[in-house]
């Protein structure tokens, strides 16, 4: 197949390489933040710890694939999470420390990489979501409560 030579097929040709390139620097960004802050009770995996943290690789698809969901997951990662949760057939009671103090685009990069282990492609909560979970004060306990509505 022969593309045209015309300056706007590059142009767009460029983009899509660009916006290719970022959305894997995204996920190797949200990987290594993974690893720095998250990997000790979920492990470098996301495969969790039985009976100390749920799994989060093949775990959050459903929730990933809603707005409700995406609402919920960009709270947990902005204030934390406090209370009994069930995750692939097992129950955990525990307390998520809030992880505001970094930013959103660190945040999202999380959520990158965690949508490719829930065989996502594509990133699908953006800063605009932790922004804006940022921007409403809530306990890991109300978030707790953002789960059930996100089911």
């Amino acid at each position: 197949m022969k593309f045209p030579s015309h300056p706007m097929w590059l142009a767009l040709l460029l983009a899509c390489a660009a916006a290719t390139a970022s959305a894997a620097d995204l996920v190797a960004q949200g990987k290594e933040v993974f690893a720095a802050n998250c990997a000790a009770c979920h492990n470098n995996d996301a495969s969790g710890i039985p009976g100390v943290a749920p799994p989060l690789a093949n775990a959050l698809h459903e929730r990933l694939g809603s707005a409700a969901g995406r609402t919920y997951l960009a709270n947990v990662l902005v204030h934390g999470m406090a209370g009994p949760i069930e995750s692939q057939g097992q129950s955990f009671n525990g307390v998520m420390p809030a992880f505001g103090t970094l930013p959103d685009e660190s945040l999202a990069a999380v959520l990158a990489w965690l949508s490719t282990q829930n065989g996502q492609a594509t990133a699908t909560v953006g800063p605009d979501a932790l922004a804006q979970a940022r921007a409403q004060r809530k306990t890991p306990g109300a978030v707790r409560k953002l789960r059930d509505a996100a089911n």
